[in-house]
């Protein structure tokens, strides 16, 4: 079969490799829809060490064999799929870190990782990672769990309570869905930043109180909404070196900022402001699957808006252009998605 697969900086290639059998405890998937992750991107742009089982890791699709004894998903389910559970062996689960078990993190992009991921029309993954899809979604929505369950870690991890003046920097996938899962999280008012025009009104249209544009429209905006006190929280979803420091500077002395955005650039700090400011500071990466169940139920009953995000369905040989044109802004999608068995 063929697969799409980041090889190096600027080098996306389609191969030709064996179409995979569930070995012990697998499931096959036959893929139906892949969104492109910003993360793939980057890795196309920047040139990271990209291991193939999370090249397409925005998948949906069906289960079309099962190893004998796997009992947690059957032929015919309709999946997604994350991080598995904590083997419960490892150093990070006896110490009672589950979510950062060494065992399932290399099933997920370590040495034991598919030899692609959802930009192929099959998968082999543990079935322990696999996600039953509700039946109330389309494919389309489907496809668009991953992100969501991202997103929904990241406010979770955030220290965000009820009430707090919110600031969203960066409204790509990441930061229109964070928006979203704040405002289900309680936040009381809600600010995208974003320079681009298109995807300030799709902020507004997801939920967003205000969608300004960074720099002094965006001071304006947050010292009118809190006095001059400034924001309590900033997520940081842009994924660019510059919007580090920034985030910083729009939260108030003793807020806090999550940095969810992700980025292989060096970024320029200023630590006394930091410090300073005794801004406290956390990262999100991934998600849980019960997270990732959560981000579906919602999905499901309205809560999270995914629809107006995808923004088209491309084949695979479209695929190493695309990311091309995505990663130099000649293609400005929120969301697209690969149907990896068209022709």
């Amino acid at each position: 079969m063929r697969t799409g697969l980041v090889t190096g900086k600027e080098q996306f290639e389609l191969r030709e490799v064996d179409e995979p059998t569930p070995g012990p405890g697998e499931a096959l998937v036959e893929i139906s829809l892949c969104g492109i992750c910003g993360s793939d991107v980057h890795a196309y742009a920047e040139g990271w060490p990209y291991a193939p089982g999370i090249c397409g890791h925005e998948w949906v699709g069906n289960v079309v064999a099962v190893d004998a004894d796997v009992q947690v998903v059957g032929m015919g389910d309709r999946v997604t799929g994350g991080l598995a559970p904590g083997c419960g062996q490892c150093p990070e689960c006896r110490a009672d870190h589950p979510a950062y078990c060494s065992t399932a993190r290399s099933y997920y992009m370590g040495p034991k990782a598919p030899a692609s991921g959802g930009f192929a029309p099959y998968m082999a993954a543990s079935a322990d990672r696999l996600v039953r899809v509700p039946d109330e979604l389309t494919d389309d929505d489907a496809a668009v769990i991953e992100p969501a369950s991202v997103a929904l870690h990241a406010v979770r991890r955030s220290r965000m309570r009820a009430g707090d003046v919110t600031c969203v920097v960066g409204c790509g996938p990441i930061g229109l869905l964070v928006a979203q899962c704040a405002r289900l999280a309680g936040a009381g008012t809600v600010i995208a930043i974003e320079p681009d025009a298109d995807r300030r009104r799709l902020a507004f249209e997801v939920g967003a109180d205000m969608a300004v544009e960074p720099g002094a429209e965006m001071r304006e905006a947050v010292n009118e909404v809190t006095g001059g006190l400034r924001a309590d929280i900033a997520f940081d979803c842009a994924g660019i070196p510059q919007t580090i420091q920034q985030s910083v500077d729009m939260v108030r002395y003793g807020g806090s900022v999550c940095i969810v955005g992700v980025t292989g650039s060096d970024a320029v700090i200023r630590p006394n402001r930091w410090l300073f400011k005794e801004i406290s500071v956390d990262t999100s990466l991934a998600f849980t699957l019960d997270e990732m169940r959560a981000a579906a139920g919602f999905i499901a009953d309205g809560r999270i808006s995914v629809a107006p995000l995808v923004q088209g369905t491309i084949t695979l040989d479209e695929l190493p252009q695309t990311i091309d044109d995505l990663a130099t802004r000649r293609n400005a999608a929120i969301k697209l998605l690969v149907d990896p068995t068209a022709g």
